[in-house]
């Protein structure tokens, strides 16, 4: 399995297919500005590891950040996997590619962004693309966060702006009685969510939204957890699953229909192999209730 995912650049081939093809979908569904949002997103927690991670990491050259920059926003975009090939292939190691290169890129990208030097379908090609290559990277990124998952530990979050808190209550108490750890979320906005899953490593976080109006906001929080959690699971709930293929548009890798089926699909879901070459849980689509 993990030799027909991940090739000897430690590229996850499956994660950087379903990522570039979940940036092509948001393009399609979403309006401009919530688009603009999620290209934020990724560039803003990019940028924001370098000072976390980055002491002791030799910075590159301007140039050559200048030259990765313009890979991202080339007319091919197998420029931009084909410039982090050869950074790999010349001896540098993933976590320099990350914290000196794709950091910096970020950081280069949102000033050019803030400074009308690029234009809005430029930075959202080039975020698409560094998101794209994090992914593809998940599993060696994966070792800058909490080293151990708390097995039995569950972020389950009611979407930020969303104040019908009752299902996620009962969600959360039916999930403690069948002996889950869960820690609720409910009224934080969306960074303290994303904190709460950069300083602890979750067996999987359950997304609970209740109507296709959250979807700029789940997408958006789907994109930031990817970022500072790559391996952990996200699964989908509520209402908002009764719009057809909401589950693929935003991302996430499994989806709970009803309160009754909840227990027994986090067991499925949350205690799925997580190590190089898994791959996460697939949404359950016939399931997906569907209009008529």
């Amino acid at each position: 399995m993990a030799s027909q995912q991940r090739d000897d650049d430690d590229l996850d081939r499956h994660a950087w297919a379903q990522a570039h093809d979940q940036f092509q979908r948001l393009q399609t569904h979403l309006p401009e500005a919530a688009v603009g949002n999620v290209a934020r997103e990724v560039v803003r927690r990019l940028a924001f590891r370098m000072p976390r991670f980055g002491a002791g990491t030799e910075a590159p050259e301007q140039t050559d950040i200048a030259r990765f920059c313009a890979t991202l926003t080339a007319t091919h975009e197998e420029e931009a996997e084909r410039f982090v090939r050869k950074l790999r292939r010349s001896g540098n190691s993933v976590q320099t590619i990350y914290l000196s290169y794709i950091a910096a890129a970020a950081r280069e990208l949102g000033r050019q962004w803030d400074e009308d030097e690029l234009s809005f379908a430029d930075v959202t090609m080039a975020s698409g693309r560094l998101y794209r290559i994090i992914r593809g990277l998940r599993h060696v990124l994966d070792r800058d966060g909490p080293q151990t998952a708390e097995q039995d530990r569950v972020l389950l979050t009611l979407i930020p702006g969303d104040n019908h808190t009752l299902a996620s209550e009962m969600a959360a108490d039916l999930f403690r009685r069948e002996g889950w750890d869960i820690d609720l979320s409910v009224g934080e906005d969306h960074d303290a969510v994303v904190t709460r899953a950069d300083v602890t490593r979750f067996a999987a976080i359950v997304l609970v939204a209740n109507g296709v109006h959250a979807l700029p906001q789940l997408t958006r929080l789907v994109i930031g957890l990817r970022i500072v959690a790559p391996m952990t699971p996200l699964t989908l709930a509520g209402k908002i699953l009764d719009t057809p293929g909401v589950a693929e548009l935003c991302g996430v890798d499994a989806v709970i229909t009803t309160l009754e089926s909840a227990p027994q699909r986090l067991r499925e879901i949350a205690r799925q192999p997580a190590g190089p070459g898994s791959q996460p849980p697939v949404p359950q689509r016939d399931t997906v209730p569907r209009r008529s």
